[in-house]
C-alpha cells in the first residue's frame, strides 16, 4: 500500500504519512510564526508603556533636580554670608588697630554689598534666598513635580539679603539700587516692573551720601540727611528693612562712636541668628527634595524591574510556544512511525501467504 508521488524531479517513492507530516509541519511553522508575532506585539506594547512611563519619570527627576540645585544654591549662599558676618564681627573687634576709620567704613559697607550680591546671585527659579522685589522681600517659591500624576511640592525660601527703603513724608520713596552702593528717590516705585517706576531728583551714595540724624526702632521713624557734604537735603519718613535687618555704616553713625559700633555689632549678632534660622530652613528644604528624589528613584527602579520581568516573560512564552510545537510534531512523527511499522508488519504477514494478486497489499 505504499503511495507513489510524482515530483518535478521524476518519480519518487514517498509514503503518504510523510506527505501529511510535511504539510502539518508547514502549517505548524506558520502557526508558530503567527503566535510568536502576537506575543512580540503584546510585549512591544508593554515595553512601549514602560518606556513612556520612564520618560515621564525622567521629567519628574529633572524637576526635582532643578529644586535640588536651587536648595544647593541657597545653602552655598548662606555659607558665604555666614563667613562675611564673621568677618564683619572681626572687623569691629579689631577697631581701630587694623584699619583707619575710613577704611573700616568702606570695608564694612563692602561686606553689606557682598551679602546682597550673594543673595541675588541666581534667578528666581533657582534662588530661595534672594532676588526678590526690593520693597516687598517676599521669598521665592521653589516648586517641583513629585509623580506622574503631576502633583507638586512647593517650598517657600527665606530672604537673607540686607535691604531697606525709606517712605518719605513727601510721598516719595527712597530705594537702594540692587548690587550697588546707591539710593534713588522715586515718586512712583513699580514693584512688579522696576523699570516702569518714576524717578524723582534725589540720588545719593550709601557709602558717603547719607547721614543718620534720628531713628526710632519701635516705630521705624527716621530722619536722614542726603548728600550732607554738598547739597544737604533732610528726609523724614519711615524706615523699612528686609532680610537680615543689617544696614551700612551710615546707619551706625559711621562707626565713629562706641555706641555706633555697639549698634553695628548687635545688628551683626541679630543677622547671625537670622542666618542660622535660614540655614535650618534650607536643611528642611533639602530633606524634602531628597525624599522626593529617593521616591522617584524607587519608582524608576521598580519600573525597570517590571520591564525586565516583561522581557523575561516574553522569552518564556515564546520558548514555551516553540517547545509545544516541537512536542506536537514529535508526537505526530511517532504516530506516523508506528503506523508505518504496523503497515510493514501486515505486509510481512500477507507476503508469507500466497493467495493470489488480490492479497498483495503492496501492489
Amino acid at each position: 500500500m505504499s503511495t507513489t508521488i510524482l515530483s518535478n524531479d521524476g518519480l519518487a517513492g514517498i509514503s503518504w504519512q510523510q506527505v501529511v507530516y510535511n504539510q502539518i509541519t508547514e502549517r505548524k511553522a506558520t502557526e508558530l510564526e503567527s503566535e510568536t508575532a502576537d506575543i512580540e506585539a503584546r510585549y512591544d506594547a508593554k515595553t512601549a508603556a514602560f518606556d513612556s512611563q520612564a520618560n515621564n519619570w525622567a521629567k519628574v527627576k529633572a524637576s526635582i533636580s532643578n529644586a535640588e540645585l536651587a536648595v544647593d544654591n541657597g545653602q552655598e549662599g548662606i555659607d558665604e554670608i555666614k563667613d562675611i558676618l564673621l568677618e564683619m564681627r572681626i572687623l569691629l573687634g579689631n577697631y581701630p588697630e587694623s584699619l583707619s576709620p575710613d577704611q573700616q567704613r568702606d570695608q564694612f559697607d563692602e561686606y553689606v554689598d557682598q551679602i546682597n550680591r550673594i543673595a541675588d546671585t541666581y534667578s528666581k527659579a533657582y534662588n530661595p534666598i534672594g532676588n526678590v522685589v526690593s520693597t516687598d522681600w517676599t521669598p521665592n517659591t521653589i516648586a517641583f513635580t513629585t509623580d506622574l500624576a503631576g502633583n507638586e511640592t512647593s517650598m517657600t525660601g527665606t530672604y537673607v539679603g540686607a535691604d531697606f527703603y525709606i517712605e518719605s513724608d513727601d510721598d516719595t520713596i527712597w530705594v537702594p539700587e540692587s548690587g550697588t552702593s546707591t539710593i534713588t528717590q522715586y515718586t512712583v516705585y513699580n514693584t512688579e516692573n522696576e523699570p516702569d517706576s518714576t524717578k524723582a531728583e534725589g540720588f545719593a551714595s550709601t557709602r558717603n551720601g547719607l547721614k543718620l540724624l534720628d531713628y526710632n526702632a519701635e516705630t521705624g521713624e527716621v530722619t536722614v540727611v542726603v548728600d550732607p557734604e554738598n547739597d544737604p537735603q533732610t528726609v523724614h519718613g519711615t524706615l523699612k528693612t528686609g532680610g537680615l535687618d543689617l544696614m551700612q555704616s551710615w546707619f551706625y553713625k559711621g562707626l565713629d562712636t562706641e555706641d555706633g559700633r555697639a549698634a553695628a555689632l548687635a545688628a551683626i549678632e541679630h543677622a547671625e541668628t537670622m542666618i542660622t534660622a535660614a540655614e535650618s530652613k534650607m536643611v528642611g528644604m533639602s530633606a524634602t527634595v531628597k525624599a522626593a528624589d529617593l521616591k522617584a528613584d524607587d519608582a524608576m527602579s521598580e519600573l525597570k524591574d517590571d520591564r525586565s520581568e516583561a522581557m523575561r516573560d516574553q522569552l518564556t512564552e515564546t520558548y514555551a510556544a516553540q517547545i509545544k510545537q516541537q512536542q506536537e510534531l514529535q508526537i505526530l512523527q511517532n504516530t506516523f512511525s508506528n503506523m508505518a511499522t504496523q503497515q510493514a508488519y501486515i505486509e510481512q504477514i500477507f507476503a508469507s501467504v500466497n493467495k493470489g494478486p488480490f492479497y498483495d497489499i503492496s501492489a
